[in-house]
């Protein structure tokens, strides 16, 4: 039940464009550090942790795309540019 809560709250989040949400960032963070304890700081602290674990998603995202590629051996693929 609370893995499907989470799931679909992962999804609203997802539907979301990134340069949208990190304008937001700034906002909560200055809410978060109020430390003025509160629902409202709480929801502060939730909201800005799950704009920068979006951001952290597409950071891991982009530099996977320019990872090498790896023999079975771990080993970097390698190619013959020149003879």
């Amino acid at each position: 039940m609370i893995v499907e809560a989470i799931e679909r709250l992962a999804d609203r989040v997802l539907a979301y464009d990134e340069p949208d949400l990190t304008t937001l960032l700034n906002h909560f963070k200055s809410r978060m550090q109020e430390l003025e304890i509160s629902p409202a700081w709480e929801r502060a602290v939730i909201a800005y942790f799950l704009i920068n674990g979006l951001r952290v998603k597409n950071a891991l995202k982009k530099g996977n795309k320019h990872k090498p590629e790896r023999q079975p051996d771990g080993r970097p693929k390698l190619r013959l540019v020149k003879a």
